[in-house]
């Protein structure tokens, strides 16, 4: 049985990231918010997010991001997988934003000028399995975070403050830049 060592984003999600650059962040949807804190720091997170980017041709356009724990085969070792997808209404949910069930993060950002995506690891027994934990989308003013949920519910944290961002980008491996 072959061990699978890095996990990362496909190809097409590398490329629908690529989009963000240089796009304007104006909201994260989602369908139910949760809001974890402790002490300042402060996570919101779901099962996924719709980045609602304000495109230069004016249009909302929306990339879909979420994150589940995976079973490697052979052991009981979890690793964390990003799906990546564009669509035109969030979440592919078309009555969404008509019913008004939904929740969001207003940020209206300035243009996303880079994007770095930061590795994590997990080892059980033998098996190293590194995998794409945090995605960081980073303004000439703000830094945005989108973590993986390392719990069974699986999902993603966003994390908008920057201390916090920081110190959870101390444990990280940066894997690759978008520039």
């Amino acid at each position: 049985m072959e061990e699978i060592e890095n996990v990362k984003l496909t190809e097409a999600g590398t490329q629908l990231l690529k989009k963000i650059v240089g796009e304007r962040i104006c909201y994260f949807f989602t369908d139910s918010i949760k809001i974890h804190a402790v002490g300042e720091q402060v996570l919101y997170w779901a099962s996924e997010f719709a980045l609602g980017l304000k495109t230069n041709r004016g249009d909302l356009s929306f990339i879909n991001i979420s994150a589940d724990y995976k079973l490697t085969s052979g052991s009981s070792t979890t690793y964390y997988e990003y799906a990546i997808e564009e669509s035109k209404t969030p979440l592919r949910k078309e009555k969404l934003l008509q019913s008004g069930q939904y929740s969001e993060i207003k940020v209206l950002s300035s243009q996303v000028l880079m994007i770095e995506v930061y590795q994590d690891w997990n080892q059980e027994f033998d098996e190293t399995i590194h995998y794409d934990a945090a995605i960081v989308l980073y303004t000439d003013t703000q830094k945005y975070m989108l973590k993986v949920r390392e719990e069974l519910v699986g999902g993603v944290d966003v994390i908008l403050d920057e201390a916090t961002i920081e110190a959870e980008l101390l444990d990280l491996k940066l894997r690759q830049s978008l520039v």
